[in-house]
């Protein structure tokens, strides 16, 4: 069997491997919705965040935290919060909820929104 096939034949053994690692990872997240940042959405964020973070987020700050996300990667962020961090509770809320919080943490994160 020549090398050439023999390293065909491993990688492709490998791949489901892989595959399950990168999923484990979160590589392969679904799309999120669009969601725009107006300034009723991140208002409405701001509420929520004040109502259900801000008790063990007060002396936590998150600005630096979200310093350049963008509302779909804080979408996604919120969607996982127990698994990147095993000490966060997940998002009790709807998908309104959701991505009203992700606008909110997306301007805090750009500095274009405060606590």
């Amino acid at each position: 069997m020549s090398r050439k096939l023999l390293a065909l034949l491993v990688a492709l053994a490998l791949l489901p491997l892989v595959v399950a690692v990168a999923w484990d990872a979160g590589l392969f997240v679904p799309r999120h919705p669009s969601i725009p940042e107006t300034p009723e959405a991140v208002a409405r964020g701001r509420k929520l965040f004040a109502r259900m973070c801000l008790r063990c987020h007060q002396d936590v700050r998150l600005d630096r935290r979200v310093a350049g996300w963008s509302t779909g990667r804080a979408y996604d962020a919120i969607g996982r919060l127990p698994q990147i961090a095993s000490n966060m509770p997940p998002i009790q809320g709807t998908d309104e909820e959701r991505r009203a919080l992700a606008a909110y943490l997306a301007a805090l994160g750009a500095g274009r929104a405060t606590r």
